[in-house]
């Protein structure tokens, strides 16, 4: 069943060190937002979620959604009165979407260009933004710091 997801992003968090051996061979983390009780690893191949589920948070759900599998996507940008959040919402074939918020003031064109480059870069099969990832850093060590 088909259903929307959506998260209201506070910043970048880290990631437990498991979470390694749910990376894909060669995958570089771009960045990992934390939300109320969720967390998502943004890559440059997907979005890894991981869900906290219950009162207690000891039962997680990962659930992965590939850019590969992006059918639209959209970002609004804030208002000057109004509305001061972003919002970036990407819909998959499945039937699925993952709706993102982003409140004014965290870095939030950091993240939005961020993931739009890496959406775009999957869809359109083109090399990342310069400054997206440094050439000169390892797969290893690139993730290694979003590692708690």
């Amino acid at each position: 069943m088909a259903q929307t997801r959506k998260f209201k992003f506070f910043g970048e968090t880290k990631v437990p060190y498991f979470i390694n051996r749910l990376l894909f061979p060669n995958e570089r983390i771009a960045v990992v937002l934390k939300a109320f009780r969720d967390t998502m690893v943004v890559t440059d191949k997907r979005f890894l979620i991981i869900n906290q589920q219950y009162l207690s948070g000891k039962s997680v759900e990962y659930v992965t959604f590939l850019y590969k599998n992006i059918i639209n996507y959209s970002i609004s940008t804030p208002g000057l009165v109004v509305d001061f959040d972003v919002d970036v919402i990407a819909n998959f074939i499945n039937g699925d979407a993952i709706h993102m918020e982003f409140s004014k003031g965290n870095n939030i064109e950091q993240y939005i260009f961020l993931i739009y480059d890496l959406i775009s870069a999957a869809l359109n099969n083109h090399a990342f933004h310069p400054g997206v990832f440094d050439p000169n850093v390892s797969i290893q060590d690139n993730n290694e710091h979003f590692f708690e």
